[in-house]
């Protein structure tokens, strides 16, 4: 079995960059239970037993055959695995899926934000994971053995979401009937990824979206619950985890400068505020 510490699988997804992608089989447990940032984006094909789990504060139930596609810069959280739960994950670098993403017109992320997870037949979860072995054999090539091991790489991944296109069908039908909200969201998202370290202010992104700030905080709380403003909170407060349980290297400053606060006392008290303890509390407390 696949054990996932958080420290160590940090320095694996560090490296991703260096290697395309990672796959790791047999994965029994999920490496926090506590809300976290998704680093890289993940695929899941769930072998054995079931799962509860929760993507952007949606709560998901996996079981054998199901598929999940989770994109990165999203808010995870794993919150209960039975005993003879068994996944394989296959982790990928921003390179690989930004190129695979340019250079297919199928390569869609969009359904994947708004339903993650996909239920499939044992004949078509089979197929998946032997694309997956296709995958691991490519990465394992090195030098002038594959001297177009990346362009292999963003192929195989181009099969690989044909065929979930083509398995989900019905599903994204429901998808493209999605609401302005869900829509708006997604943007929404995708730009607080890309700058939650230097903007904290509604206004930012709704200037982004060429929306009134109100008017796009009412499309995303209709969409998901929460309003823009408490999404803003709760995605740098899941990144903030992620850090102080993956990151022993950094200091609590370093961590506050990262996410861009002012100051370390300003971190400590919106921590505090959301948490009720302090970012050094919780860190001891998740300590291995």
């Amino acid at each position: 079995m696949t054990t996932l510490d958080p420290t160590v699988i940090e320095q694996q997804v560090q490296n991703i960059e260096n290697t395309d992608a990672l796959v790791l089989k047999d994965v029994h447990r999920f490496p926090t239970i506590h809300s976290v940032v998704l680093p890289k984006m993940v695929i899941s094909i769930v072998q054995k037993g079931t799962a509860r789990l929760s993507f952007d504060y949606s709560e998901h139930h996996v079981a054998p055959n199901d598929v999940a596609i989770f994109p990165a810069k999203h808010i995870f959280s794993g919150l209960h695995t039975s005993e003879d739960y068994s996944t394989t994950l296959v982790i990928l670098s921003e390179k690989l899926v930004e190129d695979a993403r340019l250079t297919s017109f199928s390569f869609n992320l969009q359904p994947y934000h708004i339903k993650p997870i996909a239920q499939l037949t044992e004949t078509q979860v089979n197929r998946i994971l032997s694309i997956v072995e296709m995958l691991e054999l490519i990465l394992q090539q090195k030098g002038p053995v594959l001297p177009h091991r990346h362009e292999a790489l963003c192929s195989t991944l181009h099969i690989l979401f044909e065929f979930l296109n083509a398995f989900r069908q019905e599903e994204n039908k429901e998808i493209d009937n999605a609401s302005r909200g869900s829509l708006v969201y997604i943007k929404f998202m995708d730009l607080l990824a890309a700058h939650y370290s230097e903007e904290h202010k509604v206004n930012f992104y709704a200037e982004k979206l060429c929306l009134t700030p109100k008017y796009m905080s009412k499309l995303i709380h209709d969409a998901t619950g929460y309003g823009a403003n408490a999404w803003i909170d709760q995605y740098i407060l899941a990144k903030s985890k992620l850090l102080l349980i993956s990151r022993k290297d950094l200091s609590v400053q370093a961590i506050s400068q990262t996410l861009g606060f002012p100051e370390q006392a300003s971190f400590t008290r919106f921590f505090r505020n959301l948490t009720g303890q302090s970012p050094r509390e919780f860190r001891f407390e998740n300590m291995r």
